[in-house]
């Protein structure tokens, strides 16, 4: 087979969310192609070349963009007009621009280049041609969450008139097989949160447990990493309620008490707590406890400390907004970055889901862990921040008065208007994710694949659930189908391989 048809295989197995089937074939063949382009064939056409470069940066194959792209490009710098007219071409260019490191400014270039020509040929597309450059447009391939990214892309590939009906109904079957899977993680987390019975005096606080479950299935989505959906749905719930009572109900002084009891982190802490305080203090304090003592029993590494470190750290950030509250104090954006991408709460998941991804969990690297933070799980963090911002900045900093966001602040500082702050914080997340890409997709990768995994995935569920508004307080019926279609409507399958 020739190149272009097997890169095209591999590419639609990833997005149709069944490439774990075929993670050893799928090395092999990229580790045969020559890093230089020799033995590519085309160099000029621009879906081989450009689906080769993402394919390769994917998997951490040393790859020079300048080198695979140059063919597509003129002799003033720019990109070759005859591009233009080629939408399969930009489509693939615009997806590899989003792997993009720092400094590698003829993918910045290409992502400017390739969204303007699209969005000029939007009108002259089929329906089904129109559909997958709309999706892309609205979220990258690699900004999207791929359980969320499968269910799309098989309803899509279904409508294409040259799909492998083999390999679409393998997907719907293996879709409908994680669901099941799924539904019985949903299962028992429910169980495990009514008998917390937390909204009793908590009833202010948010209860958003299927939106968390949707959150932690982005972060881990193959199924032997059932363990860990679990814990960072769970972590996420806890988080949830938490964050309502800092953020709306809570004193300063009963915060303050609350922050010093978690760093006890002690059963009895909970003796000097506010009534209403006490059991989501226990819950806390079991849970993270249950999940050391799992780790203790399977890999025989002591995680008490990481554990108790990442809910005391967001509890301190927390209430270092709390005060900036009811101070009226305006952080400046540098000091509202420092704290928010701690506030979020990526830290403390991504600390709660790395013990449970059974790859790389030695006493040394949870000490190191518990040291610092390291640059990966704060990027994703950051991102997680700024989707946050995004989505959330009209209801919470203008409506109802909370800690500002970082466009409200971008505004204030450089009196600008909303949409030029806004841009330039997707400016920021763009720079941002080249740092994660370079961190995970560079060669000299210093963190498990696993987990590495885990933290990108933070960061695409992020871009997910906040894309046109806040999917974890307030989602509306687009979201609420993707959750629905997700983890309660199967796809229904013919025995011959069609639809019902």
């Amino acid at each position: 087979m020739e190149l272009l048809p097997k890169l095209r295989v591999i590419d639609t197995v990833q997005r149709l969310g069944v490439a774990y089937h075929f993670d050893e074939e799928i090395h092999a063949i990229l580790n045969c192609v020559s890093m230089e382009g020799q033995d590519v064939g085309r160099m000029d056409d621009a879906h081989l070349m450009t689906l080769l470069f993402r394919l390769l940066r994917q998997n951490k194959s040393p790859t020079s963009p300048g080198l695979l792209l140059r063919s597509l490009k003129d002799g003033t710098g720019g990109f070759k007009k005859s591009l233009r007219e080629d939408t399969q071409g930009l489509l693939s260019l615009y997806e590899a621009s989003h792997l993009a490191f720092g400094g590698e400014d003829i993918l910045d270039k290409a992502r400017v280049f390739s969204t303007e020509a699209l969005r000029e040929r939007l009108p002259l597309m089929r329906p089904h041609l129109r559909s997958s450059v709309d999706n892309t447009l609205a979220v990258p391939l690699h900004w999207a969450a791929p359980r969320l990214q499968a269910r799309w892309f098989i309803d899509h590939y279904a409508g294409d008139g040259e799909a492998d009906q083999v390999m679409l109904r393998f997907a719907e079957l293996d879709f409908n097989n994680m669901q099941k899977l799924h539904q019985q993680e949903l299962s028992r987390i429910t169980r495990w949160w009514r008998n917390a019975d937390l909204n009793k005096n908590l009833p202010f606080a948010r209860d958003r447990l299927m939106e968390c479950f949707y959150f932690a299935t982005g972060v881990a989505s193959e199924p032997g990493l059932a363990a860990c959906r679990e814990v960072v749905a769970k972590a996420f719930a806890l988080i949830v309620a938490l964050d309502d009572i800092y953020d709306i109900y809570g004193t300063l002084d009963e915060l303050a008490v609350f922050t010093d009891a978690i760093e006890r982190w002690e059963a009895a802490a909970s003796e000097q707590l506010p009534e209403y305080m006490k059991g989501i203090y226990l819950t806390i304090f079991n849970f993270s406890n249950e999940v050391a003592e799992h780790v203790r029993k399977i890999h025989g590494c002591d995680v008490r400390f990481l554990l108790k470190k990442a809910w005391h750290d967001l509890c301190k950030a927390f209430l270092l907004e709390a005060k900036w509250h009811y101070s009226n104090y305006k952080p400046t954006l540098q000091e509202y970055s420092d704290n928010g991408w701690v506030s979020v709460s990526g830290p403390l998941m991504l600390l709660h889901a790395f013990p449970m991804l059974n790859e790389g969990i030695t006493q040394k690297s949870i000490d190191q862990l518990e040291s610092h933070y390291p640059k990966l799980v704060q990027m994703v963090s950051k991102i997680f921040r700024l989707c946050n911002d995004s989505a959330t900045h009209s209801e919470e900093s203008l409506k109802r008065g909370d800690a500002p966001s970082s466009i409200a602040i971008h505004m204030f500082e450089n009196r600008t208007m909303e949409t030029d702050a806004r841009q330039a914080m997707r400016d920021l997340t763009m720079e941002t994710w080249k740092i994660v890409n370079q961190d995970v997709y560079d060669d000299n990768c210093q963190y498990p694949p696993s987990f590495a995994n885990a933290c990108v995935n933070m960061a695409r569920i992020s871009h997910c659930i906040y894309q046109g508004g806040d999917g974890i307080s307030a989602p509306d019926d687009g979201k609420k189908m993707e959750i629905s279609e997700l983890f309660l409507e199967p796809l229904k399958v013919a025995p011959d391989g069609g639809r019902y």
